[in-house]
């Protein structure tokens, strides 16, 4: 089977408070396969279809050579959890260590979860929104404190512009570095379609808006009313608007990362 496509289903035998829960995971693998492990273990049956692949950038060295001189940065920002996976430690080798003086930031938890698993435990994440407007509400990003001052912003190779923006905005000495690169997979979606057909899906969980995006893409039109007829849960505002914009009727904005989904499961009746 290719890894671009992977099913896979809860086969634990005791009942838990998610046992009605049969819920699409569209993460990438490796963040989608810790989803799924939650969500199994509380009785959910996850299926694992990874609507976003992540894979090393084309050109790896700006990332080596920011890697190789992080004790030149004021700070450090990681913008995602796969930022953080395919900085630290790419495709499950060891974790790369970081310099104690710099300060690393995480626009949320799922993000600061990533780097707490590769040791980097001081982590600062906003306290008003999780995302890069939260971060730029942080004291320690104000003008007065990064004026003159390097950070790097590691994302993927389509991040957003705003951090960097409003940071050299602010007179910080920004690079960003790619550290890895996203796209839609390859894989008919084959497996998926069965399961939209039988009618196994009662949710999907979406943490970015891409993946819905790219999921609309790949189900054959003809399945789409069945798709977007499911409950949709999306980690952010911005990707709930997303999903309402492509049709799906039943859409539930939850906290950040797994922990969010998760609440937000248990609390539907």
């Amino acid at each position: 089977m290719n890894s671009d496509f992977h099913l896979g289903a809860n086969t634990a035998t005791t009942p838990g408070p998610l046992a009605h829960v049969h819920v699409l995971v569209t993460r990438p693998v490796m963040p989608a396969s810790r989803t799924a492990q939650r969500l199994a273990a509380l009785g959910a049956t996850p299926y694992v279809f990874p609507a976003i692949i992540i894979e090393p950038p084309a050109n790896a060295a700006p990332l080596k050579d920011a890697l190789a001189n992080l004790s030149r940065y004021h700070a450090v920002i990681f913008v995602s959890p796969s930022a953080a996976e395919m900085t630290l430690a790419p495709m499950g080798s060891a974790p790369i260590p970081l310099p104690p003086s710099v300060q690393m930031f995480a626009p949320g938890p799922g993000t600061a979860e990533e780097l707490h698993a590769r040791g980097v435990i001081d982590v600062e994440i906003p306290t008003t929104s999780f995302d890069s407007e939260g971060l730029l509400e942080l004291p320690s990003l104000q003008a007065d404190v990064v004026a003159g001052k390097r950070i790097a912003i590691f994302r993927g190779n389509d991040g957003r512009e705003l951090l960097r923006e409003v940071l050299e905005i602010r007179g910080a000495i920004v690079d960003t570095i790619t550290a890895y690169h996203r796209r839609p997979p390859n894989t008919s979606p084959t497996g998926l379609v069965e399961l939209l057909r039988a009618k196994k899906l009662t949710a999907v969980s979406a943490m970015s808006s891409d993946a819905i995006s790219n999921l609309m893409r790949f189900v054959p039109v003809d399945e789409h009313a069945m798709l977007l007829g499911l409950t949709l849960y999306a980690s952010h505002p911005r990707i709930a608007d997303t999903a309402a914009r492509l049709g799906f009727r039943n859409v539930v904005t939850t906290e950040a990362g797994d922990t969010g989904l998760i609440t937000a499961l248990l609390s539907k009746p």
